[in-house]
């Protein structure tokens, strides 16, 4: 799928991580983490091909799946040997031209964008995005506990749509957690596939979303 193509070239960078490796069935992104070496990104959703990513995943590496039939997608993963998450994600998408924008501190990094809102002297929202061309990849954003039901999502999502106009992106395109799917629905963000992650690792692993491949 090419959005979820675009969404990890902003992802990884985000994430201060190095260029994907690719492959013909899936991308690469080398994480090192504990139980999260390597997370593979199938290219497509087809299940000859999900197959033969699950049974060759090694007990370190996770696999990631975009597909329009999660609950499908993470049987076959099950059934191949695969530990399939509870959550499953939802890739987004937006025309930022038509996103509400609001103003709060920014701060540029390269490719990178950071908004924080301070209230009461601290930090209570953040937010970051990585533009890669005319797309913007929102990612980490986040709310203190105590600050929650403020409004200060829709404040770091507005900012942050404002910046990537600035600098000349034209769409929006993040991964949302369940928490976080709804805010974006209501800011005017469309769910676009389901991402389904599960680990080569029979026990559980914690962390966020994380072989015989022949390198191009």
């Amino acid at each position: 799928m090419d959005l979820m193509r675009r969404w990890l070239a902003g992802w990884r960078l985000c994430r201060g991580l190095p260029p994907v490796i690719e492959y013909d069935d899936a991308y690469a992104a080398v994480l090192a983490l504990p139980g999260r070496e390597r997370e593979l990104f199938a290219r497509d959703d087809d299940p000859a091909v999900v197959d033969r990513l699950a049974k060759h995943l090694p007990p370190d590496h996770w696999l990631t799946i975009t597909t329009h039939h999660g609950d499908d997608i993470a049987s076959q993963l099950a059934a191949a040997g695969v530990r399939p998450f509870d959550e499953h994600k939802t890739l987004m998408s937006i025309d930022l031209t038509v996103h509400p924008q609001r103003t709060a501190a920014d701060e540029s990094d390269g490719p990178l964008e950071y908004v924080r809102v301070h209230v009461d002297g601290i930090v209570a929202a953040h937010g970051m995005m990585a533009i890669v061309g005319t797309d913007a990849i929102m990612h980490d954003i986040q709310t203190e506990a105590a600050y929650r039901r403020r409004g200060l999502g829709s404040v770091v999502m507005g900012a942050l749509a404002a910046r990537a106009l600035d600098r000349g992106a034209r769409t929006g395109i993040l991964m949302a957690t369940t928490d976080g799917f709804h805010l974006y629905r209501k800011l005017g963000w469309q769910a676009e596939a389901t991402m389904v992650t599960g680990s080569g690792c029979p026990r559980p692993v914690s962390g966020d979303l994380g072989p015989v491949l022949t390198g191009r």
